[in-house]
């Protein structure tokens, strides 16, 4: 099995204190997964919902998609501020966090819908990608909506 990393951005005391009252908005948490077979890895931002609002209440399902597209956003901006900003109260990230782009290591955003339709999540994986489109081009990223099953399998989740 692939080794981990966790980082739950979102229960942090800089998150909660210091970046959160200020509109930020952050994943459940960040995982850098190396494989060592490859020398590479992944740094995956992981986003959990319960259910998503449906695509047919149109305004709602959109609100959703920018609410959720906002977090996969500022979430490695706050991995980068906390790796570069010197703050005194910054997590202290794990020393492989700061080779994620070094030998094709990728980024990768999972948005876990834990009642999610099959047949939904690709329609919702277009939402994002779709809103995610300029930033896509200065990160490339992957994005994944997954429902609990899928992310089982994946070691996303526990059974």
């Amino acid at each position: 099995m692939e080794p981990i990393t966790v980082i739950c951005i979102e229960e942090s005391r800089l998150y909660q204190k210091s970046l959160s009252p200020f509109g930020f908005k952050t994943v459940e948490f960040v995982a850098y997964r190396s494989t060592t077979d490859t020398g590479g890895g992944k740094l995956i931002f992981v986003e959990a919902k319960t259910t998503l609002r449906q695509e047919n209440a149109e305004s709602r399902f959109a609100d959703e998609i920018s609410d959720i597209s906002q977090k996969f956003i500022d979430a490695p901006q706050i991995i980068c501020g906390v790796w570069h900003g010197g703050r005194k109260d910054k997590v202290h990230l794990p020393m492989n966090f700061d080779q994620f782009r070094e030998n094709g290591r990728q980024i990768v955003f999972i948005l876990v819908v834990k009642y999610g339709d099959k047949s939904d999540l690709l329609t919702v994986a277009d939402a994002i990608s779709k809103k995610l489109l300029k930033e896509s081009k200065l990160w490339r990223f992957d994005v994944k909506v997954l429902n609990e099953e899928l992310a089982q399998k994946e070691n996303l989740v526990l059974a």
